[in-house]
């Protein structure tokens, strides 16, 4: 796959709606920081959201994928399937914790492994997160290394976001989240296709 213009495309398919789509990432942000940094509470009540907010941020930008308006309020969708998305957030992080307590590499696999699981969810709300899972770890096999990669592209733009008083940081976040949605869209595409010919 060819990132370079993954990433391009993003760019430009983000355009009409950056300035939303920073807002939603900076609220989905403080919804998540602010409380864990209050008490106890709330850092059980950021544990609580994080996984239903994670699911509307991945559907507010597979809409912009699709060509669809996004809303604001695609962010709190996640809390529809509720369980699913609770059972999610806590099998992946349990999971990549306990792969980097073994080591650092097998921490790093389970997350890219599981990463596309959100995605899957948002489009099939009414499936289990074990299915999500193990959809997300079949589509992933032989693509851990370039998601890596993808991911490692953006690490220049952090830092320049960084020198412009940090603000570039929040222009960042979102051309990088719709970049991984267009990128397990093309994973879907692909498998799609291998499935054809091999049907």
């Amino acid at each position: 796959m060819d990132l370079s213009t993954l990433m391009k495309n993003s760019q430009i398919q983000l355009k009409p709606f950056w300035v939303l789509s920073t807002g939603v990432c900076f609220v989905y942000g403080l919804l998540i920081g602010v409380p864990s940094e209050l008490n106890a509470y709330g850092e059980l009540l950021s544990l609580l959201i994080a996984g239903p907010l994670h699911l509307g941020l991945c559907m507010y930008f597979l809409k912009i994928t699709k060509g669809n308006t996004p809303s604001f309020f695609d962010l709190f969708k996640g809390f529809k399937p509720l369980l699913n998305a609770l059972l999610l957030f806590f099998i992946i992080n349990a999971l990549t914790i306990l792969g980097l307590l073994f080591l650092i590499i097998p921490g790093i696999i389970m997350s890219l492994g599981f990463s596309m699981s959100y995605y899957i969810l948002s489009e099939n709300t009414e499936m289990s997160f074990s299915e999500a899972l193990e959809k997300s770890w079949k589509l992933m096999d032989g693509n851990k290394m370039e998601l890596f990669i993808l991911h490692l592209r953006f690490i220049p733009w952090y830092i320049l976001g960084l020198l412009f008083f940090v603000v570039g940081i929040f222009i960042v976040i979102p051309w990088q989240n719709l970049t991984i949605a267009n990128y397990y869209q093309e994973l879907k595409n692909k498998s799609k296709q291998e499935g054809d010919h091999t049907s």
